[in-house]
């Protein structure tokens, strides 16, 4: 399913603008981008925001008493048209004729090419390898690497089913990766903990 289209292209990440108002990717979720016949370019979603098309206005408060959330929409329709979602990936990897490769691709994706959230059985095949880690951890951003790790690995656990063991093979390749970084680490193990 398209979601967006690429509107920054780097060697690490890409930004793209979403097709639907308000609601960027998951953060930590997997996205892809076809560079070419049977080549893929897999990125996580690092951030999103929405605001003006503009980039020197900023957006202005809308609500009333009677007025306020969905419902400014509705009385404003124009707002689709002047408000734009965007959200940011990091490429972690590409997969080029079936096999998997998580490192930094060799081009950045085209402009205004496609950008389409990825499958279950996308995501499991891309993630049955946790090299991509290394990749999410040494990223700079808004988001704290540790925060965008574990979006990535909340994500990716659901879209695989809830699959313990790979939960509990993600939890120790994380606490091997940040064994000298206890803050961070437990910040990482706290936000991924089963909540049943």
């Amino acid at each position: 399913m398209r979601i967006g289209e690429i509107i920054e292209s780097t060697s690490t990440h890409f930004v793209a603008e979403g097709f639907e108002l308000n609601h960027p990717p998951a953060l930590g979720s997997f996205v892809r981008v076809c560079v070419g016949e049977g080549c893929d370019l897999y990125g996580v979603v690092c951030y999103g925001e929405t605001g003006s098309l503009d980039p020197g206005r900023r957006a202005v408060r809308r609500s009333t008493e009677e007025s306020f959330d969905d419902q400014i929409y509705r009385e404003s329709p124009q707002l689709e048209h002047v408000l734009r979602t965007e959200f940011t990936s990091l490429a972690v990897g590409v997969i080029e004729r079936g096999e998997v490769l998580q490192c930094l691709p060799s081009q950045p994706p085209p402009l205004h090419f496609s950008v389409h959230g990825c499958s279950a059985d996308e995501t499991t095949l891309f993630t049955e390898n946790l090299h991509y880690f290394r990749i999410l951890l040494r990223a700079s951003g808004l988001v704290p690497v540790e925060q965008l790790l574990a979006a990535n690995i909340r994500q990716v656990h659901r879209g695989r089913g809830e699959d313990k063991d790979w939960l509990q093979r993600a939890a120790r390749e994380a606490a091997n990766l940040l064994k000298y970084d206890y803050d961070r680490l437990m910040t990482l193990l706290y936000a991924i903990e089963p909540t049943s």
